[in-house]
This record gives structure tokens, sequence and C-alpha cells, in this order.
């Protein structure tokens, strides 16, 4: 992201895409317009642009309001909105001056000839320029003539921003970090300077850094203990962190901000720059009778702090895992939208990567934990030992270039703890560039017909619907999508995993098969959201993509399906699949036609390797199996029959 601060130098850019607006706390509302902003400028090639103001414009025309407190200062707002994948950002000068120009010469003089905007995303109460008057109506006037287009945000969007925005500020002053954190997407961060202070807390056995924010505009958390880690020197820390008057030895009259640093600490630290973020209130400032009742307070604070910690790094009971190879643009555009929180860890496992995907997540997601794999086995052998890794109970496989939403796992979860047959759950899957459909890849579930051809709630062979609710209950399924999918940690190691053999496409429906045969159910929780961008790694038209599906589909039938089954279904298939092979050489596509051939081919081959894996599978039904197979979520129907020759196009048609 590149920042202008000021108009005079600005480059010349390309199909301008701008909002406005102050994004302080660059909290999940915020998050989402900047996302619409993003793809917006992917759409129509161009660039995306936020123009900000410096200082806040309530800083300049109420001067007098004295509890107005922002949750970010400039540079921490510029560091988490360059998190985003946002390609500009413009700060522009507030003055007394600014506030009250025409709001004529604002849109011609700012916004067409040195931003030379091409696309505007603004809010519908949006204002600006003298008193106000500017509005969208004459923004709207301007786009008329062809100036530049004109996206309005929703009244509801607009509301649900600034409730966000007092929520999250109402969060900090009571000291409930947890939700304040949870709504920012990220954990709130104090920046400061380590000073020397009255050295009172050392004399009692807790030496403390003295920490002193420069911005008394920045607002500082309810005063009390947390839980805190800290970043200093490049060295972090987990502590107990301190905010008050110290009433008991001191009875300061503004609040001081100290932390114990646990650990050893090697070195002089006065002066030193230091980032502290707040995770978990413990109570709020007391004044005690005595300064025994105060170490023994403190003393049990320590105590309390530590066991937080102790059970942060002990089993979580999520861990979301996703993958990457050679994904930093998904990375920036996509992974600031997952929580870390206490009992949810958010693990990126990167697959031997060549790009800078590894020092880019080190340096942008400090809440991410790393771990690098030292070859890239694909999507399916990536995710075997990266979940051999992990303890937590459940594990969330999320594509690298999957948006989630706020909360996206609650549902899921609350579903798969009321049910202990249940293995694995996914999301309602909608696709980035077209929110308003289902996503190709899981769309609403997934099902497959009885020659083994998959096929979702939301999307049939190439055809995708819209999404107007019409999957919006919970149901059992057949199969989960990879692109996201929460299992039950436990049996994905135990039914053993995805099958490496496959390296990419059909795994995950050969996993939930496997499952499903022991008697556990697959379910779809719509009330959980996320955007797919889809076709990030290998496009839905690619010859290789053919070949793969082809192939592993054979391999998957092979090793689900009877023998005696089989016996009538594999020839059924040959013919379907030979025709379809021949549709892409009528269609010209002889690379197409090649892939096709030779996926069906090595499909069928492989009896060794296919026969060792189905006396894996019968290994994992005699010690796991809960009971019969369960079918539901087969159809009875062929597929390609219903779709091409009986024009069955969407999933009401066949249920």
């Amino acid at each position: 992201m590149e920042v202008h601060r000021g108009l005079d130098q600005l480059p010349s850019f390309n199909n301008a895409v701008l909002t406005i607006g102050s994004f302080d706390g660059v909290h999940h509302g915020h998050r989402t317009i900047i996302s619409r902003l993003i793809e917006t400028a992917g759409k129509v090639n161009g660039e995306s642009i936020i123009l900000t103001f410096d200082p806040h414009p309530r800083q300049v025309v109420s001067p007098n309001d004295k509890e107005m407190r922002l949750l970010n200062v400039l540079e921490e707002k510029i560091a988490l909105l360059s998190e985003t994948g946002l390609d500009h950002l413009i700060v522009m000068p507030f003055t007394i001056e600014f506030s009250q120009i025409n709001p004529y010469k604002y849109i011609e003089d700012i916004l067409i000839d040195k931003i030379k905007v091409k696309h505007l995303i603004i809010g519908y109460d949006h204002r600006f320029g003298q008193n106000r008057s500017g509005n969208i109506d004459l923004l709207n006037t301007y786009a008329n003539k062809g100036a530049f287009s004109v996206e309005e945000i929703s009244r509801q969007d607009v509301d649900d921003l600034a409730v966000s925005s007092t929520k999250v500020r109402n969060c900090i002053a009571q000291g409930d970090m947890p939700r304040a954190n949870k709504l920012l997407t990220k954990t709130y961060r104090l920046n400061g300077t380590i000073a020397k202070g009255s050295q009172i807390a050392g004399k009692l056995g807790y030496p403390t850094a003295n920490c002193e924010i420069p911005e008394k505009i920045k607002l500082i958390p309810a005063p009390g203990t947390y839980a805190a880690t800290a970043v200093c020197d490049g060295v972090s820390y987990e502590g107990m962190l301190y905010i008050g008057k110290s009433p008991t030895l001191q009875g300061l009259s503004t609040d001081i901000i100290e932390m114990n640093l646990f650990g050893e600490v090697t070195e002089d630290l006065y002066d030193k720059k230091i980032t502290i973020y707040p995770e978990q209130q413990f109570r709020g400032d007391k004044k005690f009778d005595s300064v025994d009742e105060l170490m023994f307070n403190i003393g049990a604070d320590k105590n309390a702090v530590l066991h937080y910690f102790e059970k942060k790094k002990s089993k979580s009971t999520i861990t979301t895992a996703i993958l990457n190879y050679n994904g930093q643009e998904h990375l920036k555009n996509y992974l600031s939208s997952h929580e870390p929180s206490v009992d949810h860890d958010v693990v990126v496992f990167d697959n031997a990567s060549t790009d800078e995907s590894v020092v880019y997540t080190k340096e942008h997601f400090t809440s991410v934990n790393i771990v690098s794999l030292s070859e890239n086995t694909g999507y399916a052998g990536g995710y075997n030992n990266a979940i051999q890794t992990i303890g937590s109970k459940y594990v969330a496989l999320v594509n690298s270039d999957v948006r989630v939403t706020a909360s996206w796992l609650d549902p899921i979860i609350n579903l798969m703890e009321s049910d202990d047959q249940i293995a694995a759950v996914q999301p309602k899957i909608l696709s980035v560039d077209r929110p308003e459909e289902f996503e190709y890849a899981g769309a609403a579930g997934g099902f497959i017909d009885r020659l083994g051809y998959p096929l979702c709630r939301g999307r049939i062979l190439d055809t995708v619907e819209k999404d107007s609710g019409q999957y919006d209950q919970a149901s059992e399924i057949f199969w989960a999508s990879g692109a996201a999918i929460v299992m039950r940690t436990d049996l994905y190691k135990y039914a053993g995993g995805l099958d490496a053999d496959f390296f990419a496409h059909m795994e995950e429906i050969d996993l939930c098969w496997r499952l499903k045969s022991a008697g556990y159910k697959i379910m779809c929780q719509p009330m959980s959201i996320v955007y797919h961008l889809g076709g990030g790694t290998l496009t839905y038209d690619s010859p290789k993509k053919v070949y793969l599906n082809l192939r592993n589909n054979y391999w998957m039938i092979r090793k689900n399906m009877s023998l005696g089954s089989l016996f009538f279904k594999i020839p059924s298939r040959m013919k379907i699949d030979i025709a379809y092979a021949l549709l892409f050489l009528l269609k010209g596509k002889v690379s197409h036609f090649g892939s096709a051939l030779k996926g069906i081919l090595h499909g069928l081959g492989s009896i060794g390797s296919i026969s060792k894996k189905k006396k894996s599978h019968q290994y994992f039904l005699n010690r796991h199996s809960i009971g019969p197979k369960n079918t539901k979520g087969k159809i009875s129907g062929i597929l390609p029959f219903s779709y091409f020759l009986l024009g069955k196009k969407k999933f009401s048609d066949y249920s």
C-alpha cells in the first residue's frame, strides 16, 4: 500500500476506485467496505484508494470535546490498513479552512482533478464541504453527467459501521477486551515508549516497564489488571498489565500504564518503543486497606494471568489451518478476516512457497502462527502433514482465497457440539466476485449420484444459482467442500486424512465418503457464511483440472464402492466420460480432450494401490464405525442424463 500525505504529488491512478472516511479502528465493518472497494477495483482493472483525514475532523470542528478518544492514531491506522490489500491511502490534512470548502470545489478540485476518481463508494449520509452541505444527491448530479460513477452504501450498512465503532469504544472503556478484539478482528494495541516510573513495583518484587503514550487522544482501556502481550525491541513478552492511579500506594491524578514482563529481560529497555496488546481483564483498579492486602492481590492476579497464558497455549477448542503455496496476494486480501482468540488458533501452513508469503505473514499478522513445511505435497499431502501437529478438538481447513465472516465458526461448533455423530460441517459458500451467488466449490453442501458424480445445493455442473435463502436450513449432506470445512481432528486422523495421491480435487469427497461409511454425519450449516474467490490456484476450466477430476473420481468410486457395484457402474461411467471427452474435441479443445482421456485411463489403473487403500479403509471401519453406512446425501438419478437430457439445472429439481 502506498501512502500519500496530502494531494500535491499524487500519482496518475488507473481507474481510481475511492471511498472516504476516518476508518478509526479498521474494525470488521470497515473491512467489509474495504473488501467491496478492492473487489470493485479488481473488476474494472483499477486501483483501490481510501481518502482519510488527519487530524480526525471532530478534533478540528469540536476542539473543546475533551471526552473524545480514538481507537487508532494515524500511524496505527496506516499499519492496519496496509494489511487489507488496499492499493493507496491518501491522508488529507484536515483544517478549519478545509472544513469550509465549497462542496462543488471539493468534488471538482479534489475528487475529479486531483484523484481523478472513476468509481466512488460512499455512505448514504456522507456529508462534506461548508456547513456539511454536500451530500449523495450532489455526487449523483456529477455521476449523471458522466464525471464518475457512485455506489451508495446502504443505510443499514452505514448504521452497522457506526454501531461497531461505538461498540468497540464501549467495550474498551469497560475493559471488555475479548469482545473489543473480536469486533476489531485484531488485538487492540497501545504504542508507547518505556520511561522511568516510580520503581515502587520493583521494590515490591514485580518490576514493570512503564509505558508512556504521547497521543492523549488515544483511547486507553478501563483501569485494572490485564493479561497482555508486548513487543519491545523485536522481542515478544507475555505479562501482567496494570492501568490505573495506584490508589493504594500513590493516589495519582492520571492513569499510569505499566507491565510486568514475564521471563528474563536481558537488557535496559528505557527509551525503547513498546507495543502492548491487552487481551483479558481480571479485575478493576481498587484501593486496598494495606500494602499486605495489595501484595496478596497482585500475587493472585499474576497467578490468574499465568493460568490464562497456560490455557491459551494448551489444547485449543479449534484451529483454523490455512494451507498456503505462493499465495501472498491471497493472504494479503483474506487473512485479516480470521479472528484468533483464547480458544481459537489460526495457523498458516506454508507448503514450501517460493514467494514472500512467509515473510509477509510474519511481518503483518503477528497473532497468526506460521509453520513452514519442507516440501510441496499438494493440498492433500500438505494438510495431512499439517494436521499431525494439531491437538485441538476441531480443525477448520480453509483455503487461502476464502474470506470468512465474523464469528463464522460459532454456528458450526454449536451444531457439532450438539451431536457427536457429526464428523464434519461446511458453511454456506458464496462467491467473492458475485456475493449474491453460490460459489462453485461447495455452494450449500455436496451430494453424489448413483455413479459417483458430485453435485451441490446451489451448483449443478457449470450452473450456479443465486442465493435467495432457498438452502438456508441446516441439512445433512454427503460431502463438505475442502474450501472451508470444519472436522473433528481425531476423526480426520483415524480415517487416514486426505488421500495424498489425489494431490488436489475430490480428496475431501473421498474422506467424507469414508466417514459416511462409518456411520457419521456430514452437515452444512448455512447460518455460517464465507466467501470464496475460487480458481485461485487452478482455474475451473483448466485441462489439468479436467484430468485430476476424472482420474480422482475413478479412484474415489473404486475405493468406496463395492466390487459388485463397480462391475455394473464402471462401464456406464466410461461411456459417459468418453462422450464428455469427445465433446471437448468437437469444441476444438484438443488439450482438454487429451487430459480427459488421460484422466480416464489413469483412473482405471493403479489396481494394487487402490486395493491397499481399501484394506486401510476397512481397518478404519472395523475400529471406528458407529453404525451402518450413512447414505443420506445420495441421489438416485444419473447427473449427466438429468442435466443434459432432462434439463435439471437446479438442485431443487433433484429433491
